[in-house]
């Protein structure tokens, strides 16, 4: 028995060391939790997804977050330093933070004149030293394992020089539905580069979670002129370009505005339904201006008053033949690109479209279908034509740190 209790002990334990260096997801683990971003406070701001953050810019960052059950919880905020690939470092939090971690949450706002209520959460985000991938994590009541939010930000220090070009490919195969990319990095003189050892070159689109260039191959050195350029020769530098986000402006209750097809005001909600969309992989490519996946939250009879902004169900409707074996969800920053059951859409015979309804905060909404099958097409299409913005990330592991620093970051937009 006592055996048994040991074997017990040392598999826990053996769980508990494993799951510490898991990777961190952005997650809002608790369904009450709702509008999670981290916000510049610029005027207004488009909220994206893992948000990159300059070290000499840090201030007036900061998490926010609403919470639908309206109890007395105290929630605190805690800093977590990631390796490049979000696992959690070996570091400890004095070396990477200038101030105390495990900061209580205080004085949260309770909404104004709303039919779902909610108390808003607003905490800026303490200064870090070192660059790298953060998560903020919030948990409930001085209990870290009841872990409300887990959100991804990462602090960059350009000390080098990243030449990085979004173009057109050469290739007819992939000309008309992807984009390339072009891609050098310049390094000082102190630095002991002799190959692409502890060096991890991420790209991303449209602030999307995943790396778009996951088999990127080994550079070539140039050691004199301190350059690393990377030659591709079996396109692994293609990009699927995909297509304009579509939008929905919920802004008001009131009166119809851009893409709403029906306004349903009830006692205890309002709910909002789109106008009915198509696929679009078997059309040609239309110029549309969005947001590239972003979001605006706004009040259109209260614009002065965020605390005013209401909660309404808005009801997404996709007119479409039954894709078999596949699922099918509405993605965009505000839900931090998951496919999940929460923004999983139903197939509806009746009325030949997928169908589903997802409770968000009035504002303007960029967002888009997605299947669960990668090579599914049909739903958005895929062009090379598509205005996107890419985000180049070198991080690099410093002879004798035992951390990966965020050392080099660069913003395309594409076309220029």
């Amino acid at each position: 028995m006592i055996g048994m209790r040991i074997i017990w002990q040392f598999l826990f334990v053996l769980f508990i060391s494993l799951s510490a260096k898991a990777q961190i997801a952005n997650k809002q683990y608790k369904e009450q939790i709702k509008t999670v971003y981290i916000s510049q406070n610029t005027v207004n701001e488009l909220i994206v997804d893992n948000l990159c953050i300059d070290i000499e810019r840090q201030g007036n960052i900061h998490l926010l977050f609403d919470d639908l059950q309206l109890e007395n919880t105290q929630y605190f905020l805690r800093i977590i330093h990631c390796q490049s690939d979000w696992k959690p470092s070996p570091l400890n939090e004095i070396e990477y933070l200038t101030d105390f971690n495990d900061v209580p949450i205080r004085y949260p706002e309770t909404s104004m004149g709303t039919k779902i209520p909610y108390r808003h959460y607003k905490i800026p985000l303490p200064k870090v030293k070192l660059s790298g991938n953060y998560i903020a994590m919030v948990y409930a009541n001085r209990n870290k394992r009841d872990t409300v939010i887990t959100k991804r930000f990462s602090i960059f220090q350009n000390e080098i020089t990243i030449g990085a070009k979004i173009g057109f490919g050469k290739s007819n195969q992939l000309r008309a539905t992807h984009q390339f990319i072009d891609l050098n990095v310049g390094y000082p003189a102190n630095y002991l580069i002799n190959s692409d050892e502890n060096l991890k070159v991420e790209v991303r689109k449209n602030s999307e979670p995943r790396n778009f260039l996951p088999k990127i191959p080994k550079p070539m050195v140039q050691a004199i002129e301190r350059r690393m350029t990377y030659q591709f020769y079996n396109q692994e530098n293609a990009i699927p370009g995909g297509n304009e986000f579509r939008l929905i402006d919920l802004r008001s209750t009131q009166q119809r505005l851009n893409f709403v097809g029906q306004i349903n005001t009830l006692d205890r909600y309002s709910e909002i339904s789109i106008l009915p969309e198509q696929t679009q992989g078997n059309y040609s490519y239309v110029q549309r201006p969005d947001f590239n996946g972003a979001y605006v939250i706004a009040n259109y009879e209260n614009p002065n008053n965020l605390l005013q902004s209401d909660y309404v169900w808005c009801n997404f409707i996709l007119k479409s033949r039954k894709f078999e074996d596949e699922k099918i969800h509405v993605v965009g920053a505000f839900n931090m690109y998951q496919l999940n059951d929460r923004n999983q859409l139903q197939y509806d015979a009746t009325q030949g479209a997928y169908i589903g309804r997802i409770l968000l905060k009035q504002g303007i909404y960029n967002y888009q279908f997605i299947s669960n099958n990668p090579q599914n097409y049909t739903l958005e299409g895929n062009y090379a034509e598509t205005e996107n913005y890419y985000e180049v990330l070198v991080y690099f592991r410093k002879p004798g740190d035992r951390f990966d620093s965020l050392i080099g970051f660069q913003k395309i937009h594409f076309p220029n």
